[in-house]
């Protein structure tokens, strides 16, 4: 056991632990076993939130590079959500013409499920965004589509995405 110690600074219990119960308040429940640690709220109630929370400012981590965290069941879960920006400039089209764009996203997973792709800035109705995917690590493919019957030209700016991704 990695934790196992006889330091007075651990204690250590042969069962569960329950944590502040009284005749009016909830608590915290610890088990462990052979499939894993849970921690839950307990009380007399049959739905109990559980809240997990940073102190002050400090945010709430879940899961680390190596041990990612889950949501949902163990088959179909979200892991990994992660959020970037993204960097680009429209292309210039023809007309009716269709052209997959690549543009380098560090720490993107090869067929993470894009879940949202968000411009910081509105460009031209002419063009038509589809097919965001990652199939290449490190690597977004935009799919662009000029449905007009005249040429986008190249007079966009340089604009910023905001990509959600995840695995399930």
């Amino acid at each position: 056991m990695l934790f196992r110690s006889t330091n007075s600074k651990f204690t250590h219990f042969q069962g569960d632990v329950l944590s502040n119960i009284d005749d009016s308040s909830h608590g915290v429940h610890l088990a462990g076993g052979s499939t894993g640690g849970i921690v839950q709220p307990c009380g007399d109630e049959d739905n109990i939130v559980l809240a997990v929370r940073g102190k002050g400012t400090g945010f709430t981590r879940l899961g680390n590079s190596s041990a990612l965290a889950r949501i949902g069941a163990s088959t179909t879960g979200l892991s990994n959500l992660q959020r970037y920006l993204v960097e680009f400039t429209p292309p210039a089209l023809a007309s009716t013409a269709v052209v997959v764009s690549t543009y380098a996203v560090v720490g993107l997973t090869t067929n993470a499920a894009i879940l949202a792709l968000t411009p910081r800035l509105i460009y031209s109705s002419n063009y038509v965004v589809h097919g965001a995917r990652c199939s290449t690590a490190d690597e977004l493919s935009v799919t662009w589509s000029n449905l007009l019957t005249s040429t986008i030209g190249t007079g966009e700016s340089t604009n910023r995405w905001t990509l959600l991704a995840a695995l399930f």
